[in-house]
């Protein structure tokens, strides 16, 4: 199990490296071409959408949701202009990262593709190929390793109060291994 989590330690920094290299909205335009072929008010339109989706994700893990903060969210948006897109697709169709279709819509080349694999997770791991939520799933197992190796090294006296959650833990990590096999 150490060595998929390190495996996966080393992709997410050659993750970073790729995604610094290559600059914010190259990162967001292939983020959501890698969905499909867009024009470019979609691709503004879901460059948005998707900035808006981890705004609120953050909000809510962090419990700051109010209607406040929703209020200023809808005045208060990462919408590319159409003076910083349309350079840079053009930029892009010139690098060979995507290509523009006929019916105007962009669509990413195999080198672009690559790129998506390479920093939003479709990985070789264990001999086979992972998309982005076979990624997470590795990922939240080896967290999970690592926080079971956290509390396998503390004192026993310092668990005994939290007995009843680590049993409610275990059942649940019981049923969902027997879930496997229901099908």
């Amino acid at each position: 199990m150490w060595n998929s989590f390190k495996n996966l330690h080393e992709k997410f920094h050659e993750r970073i490296e790729e995604m610094q290299r290559l600059g914010g909205l190259r990162i967001w335009i292939i983020h959501v071409l890698d969905e499909g072929p867009k024009n470019g008010v979609e691709i503004m339109d879901s460059i948005e959408e998707h900035h808006n989706a981890i705004k609120m994700r953050h909000m809510k893990e962090n419990n700051e949701i109010d209607r406040r903060i929703l209020h200023k969210m809808k005045h208060h948006t990462q919408r590319p202009s159409p003076g910083s897109i349309y350079p840079m697709l053009k930029k892009m169709v010139d690098e060979n990262l995507i290509i523009k279709r006929e019916d105007s819509k962009y669509e990413l080349t195999g080198k672009g593709q690559e790129i998506a694999r390479k920093v939003f997770g479709h990985y070789q791991l264990h001999g086979k190929q992972m998309d982005r939520s076979a990624y997470a799933v590795e990922h939240a197992i080896a967290e999970i390793d690592s926080f079971i190796s956290y509390l396998e090294d503390i004192k026993k006296d310092k668990l005994s109060s939290y007995e009843e959650m680590l049993n409610d833990l275990s059942v649940r990590l019981k049923n969902l291994k027997e879930s496997l096999n229901d099908d």
